[in-house]
C-alpha cells in the first residue's frame, strides 16, 4: 500500500513538473524560439527539466528495491521459521518413534525373559522331584505358590539351608549316582542360566531382575548343580571279555607248534569235533577230574585255548 501511494506521489509530481516546464517555455521562451536556441543552452534548459524528474525517479526506484528487499528478508524468515519448525517437528516425531521402538524391545525382552525364567523353573520342578526334594502330589501346591509371586521357589527348594550347603551338595551328588538321567536335565538348566544372566546384561533388563538373574537364587543353583555334576564319579565302563578262538585247525596248528618246541610236555591234539567253549565263564570253570600225566597243568587264561602254548600253566622244557 505505501508502494502505492509513493509511485502516485511521483507520478504526480512528474506531471506537475512537466506542466510548469511546459508553461515557462511557452511564456518566457516560447515554444518557436526553442529551434533558434544555442545547442548549449538548449542542453541547459533541457537538464533543468528533467534532471528532477530523474532524481526523482531514482528516489522512487530506491526506495521501491529497499521495501523488495525488506519483503525477501522477511519471507527469508518466515522460510528460515517454518524450516525450523518442521526440523523440531520432525526431531520430536523421530524421538518419539525412537522411544516406541525402545519401549517396544525392552517389552520384547522383558517378554523374552519372562518366558525363559518360566522354562527355568520348570526344569528346577524335575530337578526337584528326580533329587527327590519335592514330590510329585506336590508339585500343583508348589507351582499355585509360584505363579502367585515367589518366582523363585523351586530354586531355593533344591538350594536348601545356606549353612548345609555341604550336606545338600553331598545328598544331590548321591542321588545323581543312582539317577543318572538327570545329567542331560542338569546340563540344560545350567546353559540356560547362563544365556539367561547374558541376555539381561545386554538387554538392560530392569536391574532387580537382571541382579536376581545373575546373582540370586538361580544363579546359585547353577553354580550348586555344576560342582555337583563335576564332582558326580564317572560311571565305570565295563570291558567286554576277549573273545576266544574258536577255529579248531589253528587250535591244532598251536599244538603242532607246541608239540616241535616241547616233545615231552605238549598236550594231546584238540579233537576238530570238539566244540569251543561259548564264553569267558565257561573256558574259566573246571572241568571233571581226569588222569593227566606229570608237570601237565591246565590253563588259568581266558584269552587263549587251554592247550595253548602261551598259557601261563603250559608245561615248558626242562632246558627252556
Amino acid at each position: 500500500m505505501i508502494e502505492g501511494f509513493v509511485l502516485l506521489l511521483a507520478v504526480l509530481l512528474s506531471g506537475a513538473w512537466l506542466l510548469g516546464a511546459g508553461t515557462y517555455v511557452d511564456g518566457h521562451i516560447g515554444w518557436g524560439n526553442l529551434t533558434h536556441q544555442h545547442p548549449t543552452e538548449l542542453a541547459a534548459l533541457m537538464a533543468g527539466i528533467f534532471a528532477p524528474l530523474a532524481l526523482l525517479w531514482l528516489l522512487v526506484a530506491y526506495f521501491r528495491q529497499a521495501s523488495a528487499q525488506r519483503q525477501l528478508a522477511f519471507a527469508l524468515k518466515q522460510l528460515h521459521w517454518q524450516a525450523r519448525k518442521s526440523a523440531e517437528q520432525t526431531e520430536t516425531v523421530v524421538r518419539s518413534l525412537a522411544e516406541t521402538q525402545e519401549h517396544e524391545r525392552h517389552a520384547a525382552a522383558l517378554a523374552l525373559t519372562d518366558r525363559t525364567l518360566a522354562d527355568l523353573q520348570s526344569l528346577a520342578a524335575r530337578l526337584a522331584v528326580g533329587f527327590g526334594r519335592i514330590e510329585a502330589s506336590h508339585l500343583p501346591v508348589f507351582w499355585r505358590a509360584s505363579r502367585a509371586g515367589d518366582r523363585f521357589l523351586f530354586f531355593r527348594t533344591l538350594l536348601g539351608s545356606e549353612s548345609a550347603l555341604d550336606d545338600t551338595r553331598a545328598d544331590l551328588i548321591g542321588r545323581l549316582g543312582t539317577a543318572p538321567d538327570l545329567k542331560p536335565l542338569i546340563v540344560d538348566f545350567i546353559q540356560m542360566q547362563d544365556r539367561l544372566a547374558d541376555f539381561a546384561t545386554k538387554n538392560a533388563i530392569h536391574p532387580m531382575l537382571r541382579d536376581a538373574l545373575a546373582q540370586g537364587p538361580p544363579a546359585k543353583l547353577s553354580s550348586l548343580l555344576l560342582s555337583v555334576l563335576r564332582a558326580e564319579p564317572p560311571t565305570p565302563q565295563v570291558q567286554p571279555a576277549p573273545a576266544q578262538s574258536a577255529n579248531p585247525s589253528a587250535a591244532l596248528m598251536a599244538h603242532q607248534v607246541a608239540k616241535v618246541l616241547w616233545p615231552e610236555g605238549a598236550l594231546p591234539a584238540p579233537s576238530a569235533a570238539q566244540p569251543p567253549p561259548a564264553n569267558h565263564e565257561a573256558a574259566a570253570s573246571p572241568a571233571p577230574p581226569s588222569p593227566a600225566p606229570e608237570g601237565e597243568a591246565k590253563s588259568a587264561s581266558g584269552n587263549v585255548m587251554p592247550f595253548s602254548p602261551l598259557a601261563p600253566g603250559f608245561p615248558r622244557h626242562p632246558g627252556s
